[in-house]
């Protein structure tokens, strides 16, 4: 080893840490939400980190570990924290014992009374964890604590999720201080809500502050520079006292304001298998890949994408990348009027897609030439109804020359137009009349009157017929990814389910996931493809998908193809 080196020796100990454990230990922030795949060590790296932390910086508080079930809690994931707690110098027995009384010195520097330590860890300076589950929420009744970590929260339901939060309060004045305190430490790999997974904890993303992440990064590199310093003036032959002093003083000041920093934020992170690939090894992902996972749980469980539905599963089964295009706005981003809409002509008429539901769900489209283009989509939930609907449409359309729109819609919008209750005569209102009443100037055409009702295998075969893109009578189907996200997650999660109808096998559309929570809806449920099946299934469109001279039709509904040819005037 030449001088050079050996003078940059340093007496400190020097440990792997992954690009998890880096964030772990430099972020640090209040709330830390971590999405990884498999083989990232969350337990024994994010849960034991930051448990540690709790336990070290706020000396007696109460802190809980909740996961989806206990067996899982005590089996799987409190194996891997005590493992990371021991590669982190904790020894059970002499710094914690779990599941009996501790010994009295620690009992008295602890800030609750715990009558019960079967499922709890009690720690050296009376630091508690508390274990909990969702499968026994009577482990948690009536807790109290200081900071709250959720592993594998995908298993958990929103409304159980929530029932746990409230545990989290503690003591402000005792432990108020430190930027642990009120937080969450929530780990998961992506979750699949199309499997019955959870994702409530997407929600502390809009709560994170990219820029206040970017700024303690920094202030921690300055930090851990110091740091290294301090050590080498410490290690030195001839330790200078007075540069020892200043430098540990800059040291103080990083860590008071980083305490600040960190204060009150949130870093949610989504990583892949591949941040700790030194480890696991490419082999590791190659053998997954290449057989012991389904390319559907791979990119979900590995590559950490958040997933669609197997294609084998999809009612759309066609639909795929080649029905979307991402440069419909001339900024690059979603637009804010349909001037920034590139390929619509203003010139021309308008054509909606709209289903009544308890979501108003609207898509406008227009022909271009040999393609038809889904240019934007609108929606609506309560308590916002149609007027509302149309006040957004009017806006968005306000520099739209040709001031026609001619909507397909559910045939349910029809009931009660004799009386003028009509859900189809009431959007129609809306849009060419204002709140106070005077005419916007757009002429409504309502293309869905005396509908027959289209079934949803009718729609199955039709959809292949349309999305297959090989009938010269149909149209090459495009959807702008831009400015019409709900309808394309609607289309791509709409899942199949085959029934027997009198011994006769058909594809039918699920619909239970318009029966989720509103704010669910606009990407989650059918509706937008419900609105995306009433533009597209048109009389004309529906004869076409009909094999010329056949008697059967491409949808499979002759029924509803009888309407078709009534409303054309053909035999």
């Amino acid at each position: 080893m030449s001088a050079n080196l050996q003078k940059k020796q340093i007496d400190a100990d020097l440990r792997y840490g992954s690009e998890l454990q880096q964030l772990t230990d430099w972020v640090d922030t209040t709330n830390f939400v971590c999405i990884a795949g498999r083989g990232t060590a969350k337990s024994t790296v994010v849960i034991a980190t930051r448990s540690l932390a709790c336990v070290q910086q706020m000396p007696g508080a109460p802190i809980a570990i909740v996961a989806d079930s206990y067996s899982n809690l005590v089996n799987n994931i409190m194996p891997a924290v005590q493992n990371g707690w021991r590669l982190r110098g904790l020894i059970e027995g002499v710094h914690y014992v779990k599941g009996r009384r501790p010994p009295e010195q620690w009992r008295r520097r602890c800030a609750v009374i715990v009558d019960d330590y079967s499922h709890v860890y009690s720690f050296y300076n009376g630091s508690v964890i508390m274990l909990g589950s969702l499968d026994s929420p009577s482990l948690l009744a009536g807790k109290s604590v200081a900071h709250l970590m959720f592993d594998e929260a995908k298993y958990a339901s929103d409304s159980r999720a929530a029932r746990v939060m409230p545990i989290l309060r503690g003591d402000a004045l005792r432990f108020g201080r430190c930027h642990l305190y009120g937080g969450v430490t929530i780990t998961t790999d992506m979750p699949d809500v199309t499997e019955g997974e959870f994702d409530w904890f997407f929600r502390y993303a809009a709560e994170m502050d990219p820029q206040r992440i970017v700024r303690i990064i920094q202030a921690a590199g300055v930090r851990n520079s110091l740091l290294m310093q301090l050590s080498r003036a410490e290690s030195s032959a001839r330790p200078d006292s007075g540069k020892i002093a200043r430098i540990a003083r800059k040291v103080a000041y990083y860590d008071e304001a980083l305490l600040k920093l960190r204060k009150g934020q949130t870093l949610f992170c989504n990583l892949s298998s591949f941040a700790n690939i030194d480890i696991l090894t490419v082999d590791y992902a190659r053998r997954l890949y290449s057989g012991a996972l389904e390319p559907h749980e791979f990119l979900k469980s590995v590559v950490g994408m958040k997933p669609g539905l197997k294609r084998s599963a999809r009612f759309y089964a066609l639909f795929d990348s080649a029905h979307k295009y991402g440069d419909g706005t001339t900024s690059g981003v979603a637009a804010f009027d349909s001037s920034q809409l590139r390929y619509l002509d203003p010139t021309r008429p308008l054509e909606g897609g709209m289903d009544f539901g308890n979501m108003l769900s609207l898509i406008i489209a227009q022909p271009d030439g040999g393609r038809y283009r889904i240019h934007v989509n609108f929606y609506e939930l309560p308590p916002g109804w149609y007027r509302e609907l149309a006040d957004k449409f009017l806006e968005f359309f306000q520099p739209h020359q040709c001031r026609t729109l001619n909507l397909y819609y559910d045939r349910a919008g029809n009931a009660y137009s004799a009386q003028g209750q009509d859900s189809a005569g009431k959007i129609k209102d809306a849009i060419e009349r204002r709140a106070d009443g005077s005419r916007t100037g757009w002429t409504v055409n309502l293309m869905s009157r005396q509908q027959a009702v289209i079934r949803q295998h009718a729609e199955y075969n039709f959809m292949i017929e349309l999305l297959g893109g090989k009938n010269p009578q149909l149209p090459q189907l495009l959807i702008d990814e831009l400015n019409c996200p709900e309808l394309i997650s609607s289309i791509e999660l709409a899942r199949q389910e085959v029934k027997y109808r009198g011994g006769v096998k058909v594809v039918a559309k699920v619909k239970r996931s318009e029966k989720l929570e509103l704010k669910k809806l606009p990407r989650l449920s059918t509706n937008f493809s419900d609105a995306f099946k009433y533009l597209c299934m048109r009389r004309e469109w529906l004869l076409a998908a009909r094999p010329s001279g056949s008697a059967g039709g491409g949808s499979g509904d002759a029924a509803a193809e009888r309407w078709a040819e009534r409303q054309l005037g053909r035999k």
